[in-house]
């Protein structure tokens, strides 16, 4: 009775600790202000590929935080591991490879979200929705 008092103890206090990153995978996704449907409020709508972490993690819902320090629950059916980015910079370059030497082959704008494919040093490798690919410095993103 002692071992599994200690281990629901141990699980209660290293959920906070266990928080890593998620993402948006299904749509249509909302981030609410409790963890349920009924009874709770939007807080913002979620495109497809926006980058979470995860603060804590319910039965059906996480917890979490996005970008902008904004806080709320979603559930869990709604998102998965899938390693993504949002764009924290304005107007930022995306190149055919990972430097600035490469070509430019699109844009990428504030609040856009991007699935990752892979990274070299300080570059992220991205996928848009749309299936445009692309090269992006990491500093101008958030999270993975």
């Amino acid at each position: 009775m002692k071992k599994l008092l200690f281990l629901g103890l141990f699980l209660l206090l290293a959920s906070p600790c266990l928080a890593g990153m998620i993402s948006v995978t299904h749509q249509p996704a909302e981030l609410r202000d409790r963890a349920m449907v009924a009874g709770s409020t939007v807080v913002r709508q979620l495109p497809l590929y926006t980058p979470l972490e995860v603060i804590s993690t319910g039965a059906a819902y996480y917890q979490v935080k996005d970008a902008a320090g904004t806080t709320g629950y979603i559930h869990k059916s709604l998102t998965g591991e899938t390693p993504a980015v949002v764009v924290t910079g304005n107007g930022c370059n995306v190149r055919s490879d990972a430097g600035t030497e490469f070509p430019i082959v699109f844009k990428g704008y504030k609040g856009e979200t991007y699935k990752v494919l892979d990274q070299k040093q300080e570059w992220v490798q991205i996928k848009t929705e749309a299936g445009k690919i692309g090269w992006i410095w990491q500093n101008l993103v958030w999270g993975e």
